[in-house]
Formats: structure tokens, sequence, C-alpha cells
């Protein structure tokens, strides 16, 4: 052999078209394209149709604009269990849903139609914001493609189907044949803004800056317990504080606290004046220093309960009185200890109104402009008539104190805008009839919450959850399928009527309500009014909240047989946290109400979406990312490890530096499948060892491996993804690349192409690519399909996608005897004590390699089993020059190491005994 001749082609060099650079942004959409070609979703099903079925429901995203970050974590998440569990045996469809009405999209249609809602032809109008949402429904969906995600796009279920609106009416139907559904004067959230009535779900909290002033009512009339006190009571006034002076038009009571005591105290001031009025005894000091009196004297003392039946005179509006009442939420927190109450502002009012029979008085229109009943500010916007009330009442004196309060305050999700308690007569569905809320408390309780806070935050929720306000005053939606009589205004609620106007959305669709007369809808019922038996009806113009339509999607989509194989309950929910207010809760409520149980067996939730900081993600701050964004930059497969290595169980964090970091993780991933599949790139599978008959160190990487097949099959099953993204990625960065595939680089490079040793290396390393492509495949859909292109060149016989692979399990019959693995422990306990004076050398640089090293071990009884084969210990170790001694002490490992002082084989580049030519004995045999 001639000195310095190249060995290079007689090397076995890695060969596979898996490439280093993944080009994911580039790459990607052709699978995308390959997926919907061949009708993956549909091979899918087919491959499972007749196991056992998992059924996952989609909550429905609103089609009204592109989806953000968030919106495809969410979906995301999905498609991670959807494909494991496909993957995994079970039937698994999964049949994705947009929520196609509501405020969300018609504020949009409105806008970008450049028309106003009070301006509009309902017809025309209700199609075009059909067709804008059809148009979102597209863009979402070529958007949650890009992602990865696998679904039956070509099936989706949209509340705005006929079929759907049918099913919406079906539940109301039912609803009010089970006496849940009943019209009623009652204080709603409202939007002057958007002028609706507002679901508990839309109401977001935010600072607000109010004018809080101390009122005087002037005593009237007294009680009868108070008779006697008449002559010293003449001049004196009830105090109240309020955060909401505009509510005070509508004032028909002052509240006490029965159980507290209350004073008639004069108030005097530097100046001599004085002010005589009624506040409760525990709060006369924090009286004083908010009017700013100097001192007081207490004229006598008595029980709140007292003063019920009292009579006092409205501050703002001359006819009308104030009668006292006692109530529990009257607290001696701040203020006076008296509340002003206005059962149409209000729902603690309103309840103390119910109770003492209370006129419910709601002088505001739907813009939040005051009506004829207050003449004096009739139009004036509610808020923007604040400061004339506070001037009015401070010119006749009934102000004595005026303070700004910085507070939290109800505001509308759409328009951010403050938001109003308003009575008006609305449809609710009752969440006390026939014994629902302890019938829901009690359904929650039958279901698995994930995590298991969920439970705590639906029951609190439910415990505190007022009847639902079905109606909104707005254009798109269900309309509510109720007729009034012309005569005397008594609505006409029947289940006939009902089912008939189902069927008709069911062939028409909801737009027929509109386009048909009232005698075209009521023809053939003979309709007649039970309270006057007229026979002329007026139809409903409010529409059902948009809860309700995607809140029965539990019979619209699971029950109804109209989407393939679903079924009800389903086996999982998966929404953000913010549904145990919404979807989750409007679900339960039908559900329970006339099922008797939840929609769910299962409901997972996540956290949102934050930056960097932890911040919540903002326009107006700047912080906002796109998953468009993202995707074009790096890639959906860099989007979704980053999905899968959060703990989604909290909020969520993002930035350029998190995302920064896991493109590493991602590129030691792929590096790794490409190492294993460049290596068995020309391996026969016809030749494969038989686990008995390989190499021990191939045996016990495939006993490792089934430890990574158990911890991350657990980590899917649980859904804690990110504990199977760290299993993964451990296992190919410390384990494989650090310790079983550099061990075995001489092994595949250097032996002869068919040594036994080679093969059996390979024989392993194939099947540790192949189950690590799967076991990733749910996370690192895109980068996994294109791996399993290459490990299907090695047979056809391999399924068309890595999708209808089967996921793995573990194969007992790899599993080594405990000794053996004990053994293993010892032999990298070894590893990790000589790499680091191997390390050592290399700072200094004495060496470049282990290769280069030289090695004296002395070590004791414990790592004997390794020691007894050297040829193991040169695999293990990395080098070929070591020495070993064994002594009796059992713990005792010392290594000492130099500079090899045998000649570098010009092909293996091994420091080895026996080097002729320039090639060491086994390298010498491979190139004859």
């Amino acid at each position: 052999m001639g000195e310095g001749k190249d060995y290079s082609k007689t090397v076995n060099l890695p060969k596979t078209d898996f490439q280093m650079k993944a080009n994911l942004s580039q790459r990607e959409p052709s699978f995308v394209e390959e997926w919907d070609k061949e009708r993956l979703y549909v091979k899918l099903c087919e491959k499972n149709k007749d196991k056992e079925k998992f059924v996952f429901h989609d909550g429905p995203p609103y089609a009204n604009a592109h989806i953000h970050i968030g919106t495809g974590l969410n979906k995301v998440l999905k498609d991670f269990i959807v494909k494991y569990r496909s993957m995994s045996g079970n039937y698994a469809p999964f049949t994705p849903g947009w929520d196609c009405h509501g405020l969300p999209i018609e504020q949009i249609a409105l806008k970008e139609l450049k028309i106003d809602k009070n301006n509009v032809n309902n017809v025309v109008f209700r199609r075009q914001a059909a067709d804008f949402a059809k148009k979102f429904v597209e863009i979402q969906k070529v958007e949650f493609k890009r992602l990865g995600v696998i679904a039956d796009w070509d099936n989706p279920y949209l509340t705005l189907d006929k079929k759907y609106e049918a099913s919406v009416i079906k539940v109301f139907g039912g609803l009010v044949k089970e006496g849940f559904i009943h019209r009623r004067k009652k204080p709603v959230h409202w939007c002057p803004t958007c002028e609706t009535a507002m679901a508990d779900a839309e109401v977001e909290y935010a600072d607000h800056a109010s004018e809080s002033i101390f009122v005087k009512f002037q005593i009237l009339s007294l009680p009868v317990l108070l008779k006697t006190k008449e002559s010293v009571l003449r001049d004196f006034s009830v105090l109240i504080w309020t955060t909401t002076p505009w509510t005070l038009p509508a004032n028909v009571a002052l509240a006490f606290n029965g159980a507290s005591e209350y004073v008639a105290v004069v108030y005097k001031y530097e100046d001599a004046r004085e002010e005589r009025l009624i506040v409760a005894k525990a709060l006369l000091e924090n009286v004083k220093k908010k009017i700013k009196a100097v001192n007081y004297d207490v004229v006598f003392g008595v029980q709140g309960l007292d003063f019920v039946n009292m009579k006092c005179q409205n501050p703002l509006i001359a006819n009308r009185q104030s009668q006292g009442i006692v109530a529990k939420f009257v607290s001696m927190e701040d203020g006076t200890g008296i509340v002003h109450v206005a059962p149409g502002h209000g729902p603690e009012d309103y309840q103390a109104g119910l109770e003492y029979g209370l006129e419910i008085v709601s002088p505001v229109n739907g813009r939040g402009l005051f009506t004829k009943e207050v003449p004096e500010f009739e139009n004036v916007n509610i808020f923007k008539a604040v400061p004339m009330i506070i001037e009015k009442l401070e010119k006749e004196g009934k102000i004595l104190a005026r303070l700004k309060l910085d507070h939290s305050y109800p505001h509308c999700w759409r328009c951010k805008k403050p938001i109003i308690f308003r009575a008006t007569p609305q449809w609710f569905l009752s969440i006390e009839h026939d014994d629902l809320k302890k019938k829901l408390l009690d359904s929650v309780k039958n279901v698995n919450w994930i995590p298991k806070y969920g439970e705590n935050m639906i029951n609190s929720m439910l415990e505190n959850r007022p009847d639902w306000c079905l109606s909104r005053q707005r254009l798109w939606g269900v309309p509510i399928p109720v007729f009034y009589c012309k005569e005397c205004g008594e609505p006409l609620l029947d289940i006939k009527i009902i089912e008939q106007i189902s069927a008709l959305f069911g062939e028409k669709g909801s737009d027929s309500w509109f386009e048909m007369t009232e005698e075209e809808l009521l023809k053939d019922v003979n309709a007649r009014c039970a309270s006057c038996h007229a026979t002329s009806f007026k139809k409903e113009e409010d529409i059902l909240d948009v809860w309700f339509d995607s809140g029965v999607s539990h019979e619209a989509v699971l029950a109804s047989g109209n989407y393939k194989d679903l079924e009800f309950p389903a086996d999982l929910y998966l929404e953000g946290k913010d549904q145990h207010r919404g979807w989750f809760q409007t679900s339960m409520i039908s559900s329970v109400a006339l099922k008797g149980k939840a929609p769910y067996k299962n409901v997972l939730t996540h956290g949102f979406v934050v930056d960097g900081q932890g911040k919540k993600m903002s326009k107006s701050v700047g912080n906002v990312i796109s998953s468009e964004q993202l995707i074009n930059k790096y890639g959906a497969d860099v989007v979704r490890l980053w999905i899968a290595s959060s703990d989604y169980r909290e909020d969520i964090r993002i930035s350029d530096e998190i995302i920064k970091g896991l493109i590493d993780t991602y590129r030691k991933i792929r590096n790794t499948i490409r190492f294993l599949l460049g290596n068995v790139g020309d391996f026969d599978l016809k030749n494969t060892t038989s686990f008995k008959d390989m190499q021990e160190i191939d045996r016990y990487a495939l006993s490792r491996l089934q430890q990574l097949i158990s911890s991350t099959v657990a980590a899917y099953e649980s859904y804690e993804f990110h504990k199977a993204a760290t299993a993964i990625n451990n296992f190919c960065t410390v384990f494989l690349s650090g310790f079983y595939l550099d061990a075995l680089k001489d092994t595949l490079y250097c032996d002869k192409k068919d040594s036994k040793e080679r093969i059996s290396a390979q024989s392993a390393m194939f099947e540790i690519c192949s189950v690590i492509i799967r076991l990733i495949s749910p996370i690192l859909s895109f980068t996994s399909e294109e791996a399993w292109k290459e490990v299907r060149k090695m047979s056809p016989e391999f399924p068309q996608s890595v999708f209808l692979a089967e996921f793995p399990v573990i194969n007992s019959k790899y599993i080594l005897h405990a000794e053996i693995l004990e053994k293993w422990e010892k032999a990298l306990e070894v590893r990790r004590e000589v790499s680091a004076v191997y390390e050592k050398l290399r700072q200094d640089k004495i060496i470049g390699s282990n290769l280069e090293a030289s090695s004296d071990i002395t070590y004791g009884t414990k790592y004997n089993e390794f020691f007894k084969d050297l040829k193991l210990v040169n695999l293990t170790l990395g080098s070929w020059d070591i020495k070993c001694k064994a002594t009796d002490r059992e713990d005792e490992l010392i290594v000492n190491a130099v500079k090899s002082e045998y000649k570098k084989c010009a092909r293996c580049w091994r420091h080895i005994d026996g080097i002729k030519n320039d090639l060491c004995p086994r390298c010498e045999e491979v190139v004859k």
C-alpha cells in the first residue's frame, strides 16, 4: 500500500436523499398538495373503520378573519391527538367546524359593505354575510392545511348550513317543550355601541374611570316602626354612594342591611353648616372623611330592618319615590351602608325588585340614550349625561362628595366599549327550572377535566350562572321561532309550529324566516292566540345568541347523523381556557337539559398565547405574531414543535428567541433521522439480523428504544405533548448522537459492507429510524412524511404515508434482562468519566479526537462485566489504545490518558496496534 493513498472511496459513506437543510417553508406545501390529491384523510378513515371509535368534536372558530397564532395552536393540538389516535388503531374522524353567525361576522361584513345596521335590507344583507363567512371558511381551510392539519376538509360543519340551522330550532323546541324557555323583562348585559344584548362569555373587564358621588335622598314618610321618630327625622335624608350616576333616574328603592345598625346623625362643617343624614353606624367615620365634615352628633340608632317601606324622593325624577328595603348584598366595606337600587340596571337590584314587587324602570334605549321618561336628558348618551346629572344635583345641594374611581368595569369583547345592564323583554333559558343547575353541577363530576383546575373553573361559573339570555337584537343569526299576537302582544310559543319551522329551515335555510310572510310561515297550522283568540300574528325580529348556535353542536353534529360516524357524547372537547364560560358551558346546558348528561367525556383546555415576556398580544402594543409569518420564516414543523414543546396547560410564550431555540432542537432531531437513513441506505431488509443474533450494543439500543416508546405513548395518552417532544429529543441527542451512533461510526463506515457487525447495526438502526419517524409524526408531520418516503424506498410494502403506518408499540422481546441493562449503565458511567478526561486533552490540544487517545483505566469490581469484552470497551469509549486493570475496590474508576504512540490507520483513522502499510489489519482485509 502506498503512502498517502486516498481510501475515501473504500469507506461506506451515508447515502440518502433526506437533506440536512430542511427548507421547510419551500418543501412543506408539496406535501399538503399530495395529501389532498391522495385523499389521505379518507384513507385514514378507511384503514380504521372497523376499529374502536374515538370521537373528537371540533369547536368552531369564527369565520371572520385569517387565523392567528392562538387559533393555529388550538387546531394543531387537535391534530396531534387525532393523528396519534388514528395511527394507534382508533377510528378517529375529524370533522372541522366553523361558527358562521353572530356579531363578529356581522360587524366586519357591515364595515366591508359600508352599510349601517339600521338601514339595511335584511334578506340581502344575510346573503352577503353568508358569502363573507364562506369566503373566510375557505381561507382558514387553506391556512389550517398549511399547518399540516389533516381533517375532513371537504365535509366540514358550518353553523349556517340548512341542516345545522334545523337542528338549532329543534333543540330550541325541545327546551320549550320541557319548560325551560320563558320571556321576561330583565336586566342583561347590553352593548350600546353594538346595540344588542350580550352573553356572559362576550364580556371582558378593563380599567375604567368612573365618577362616584354621595347623594342625598330626602325622607318623605317613615314606616310604622319609626313613626315615633317622625318629628326628629323631619329634615333628614338618606345618604347613598354610587359609581353609576346615570342609573339614578331608574332608582325605585334604597337597600339597607337588615342585621346592621344605622344612625340618624348630624354632620357639622367648619363653616357651621350641618347635614342631617341616615348612614350605617359602622361607616360613620368613613362618611365624615368623604364629605369633609369636622365632627358629628348621633341622634339615635335603629336596625336596618326598621327602614323597610320608608319612602324617599328620587333626587332626579320629581314624580318617583324610593322605597326602603333590606338586601343581603349591602355591605359595610365602603360607601354609606345604603345602596341605591335600580332593578332595570343590575341583576342584584332586579332580584331585590322581584322580592319587593318593585317597578322595573329602564329609561335607556338600545343605543344608550335616555328616553322620554327622563325628559331633562332625553336622547342624551347616558355616559355623556353623567356630568350633566352631577351638575344638576350639585346645584340643588344633593351631592355631598364627588370622587374619581378607577376600577375594573365590563366592556364589550367586540367594540371594546363600556357596556351596561339594561332591562328589556328578552327570551331566557331558565337555569333553575327542573333543578337544572344542580344537574349541571352533578354532570361536571362525571367529566374528566384536563388539567384538573378546569373542573373548579366551570363549577364556580355554573354555581353563579344566571338564566341564559337567548335574544340578540342583530341581523345575522338563526331567528327565534316565535310569533306575537297583533291584538294583545301575547307570544305564540307552540312546539308544533317550532317543529314546522325546523323542517322549513332544513329545506330552505333560516333566510326563509325573513323572506316569507307570517301567513306563509304559519300555513296549515291554524294558529290562535291563547289569550285573546286572535289569528293575526307578527314574527319575532330577534335572533338567537350565537353561543346557542355553537352550543347545540352536540345535537347538530354529533347526534344528528348528518356527519359521518360521529356520535353523542364525544370522547373529547379541546379548546382554550376561556371556554369554561363559553362553549364548554353552553354545550353542557342544553345537553344536560334535554339528554341528562354532558356532551363530552373528557375536556382538555389550553392557555393563551402570550409574548416572550408573558404579556397579552395586542396590535396597539405591536407584539402580535401571526402563524403565517412564522410559517414563512421557519416552516410549519417548527411552529408545530413550538406547540408540542410548550406546556399548554399554562399560557404559552412565543418570541423569535424561543423559536430560534427550538430550531436547534428541530435540527438535532432531523440530523439524527438523516444519519440513521444515510447509514441504512445500502441495507437490504431481507438480511435483517434477528434480535438474539445482534451485537450486544445493538440489542441494548433496541431495549432503550422500548423505554422511549413507553414514555412517548404515555405522554400522548395523557395529552402531555411536551413530554413526548422532550423524550424524543433526549433520545436523539443524548442516547443516539451522544453515544450509540457515535460508537457505531467505525463499524458503519469502515467494516466490510456485509460484516455481521455492520448488518447487526443496520438492522437495529432501521428499527430505531422507523420508530422515531412514527413517534414524532403527529408533531413533525411534514418532516416525518419526508423521511418516510426514504423508508419506503427500501420496501414498497410499507404504507404510502407515515400516517397510514401503525404507531409503535413496545416489543417485549427487545427488553433486556435487568442485569444486562445494569451492565450498560455502568458502561455509560465509564464512558462519561473517560470522555471528561479526553475532553481535557482536546482543550490542551494534545489530541484532536478520541481516536488519538491512549488510556490506562483501573476499575473496581462493579465494572467487571463491562471490561470483560475489550472490543465492546473500544466501541463504547471510541478509542482503540486502551489498557485495563482490575482492582478489588468495588467503586474504583481511575482514568489516565495521553496521546497514543500507535500509528494512525489511513482508512479508519484509529490509532491501533498492528498497522502495516498505513492500514490496520481490519482495513487491510476490507480493501482487499
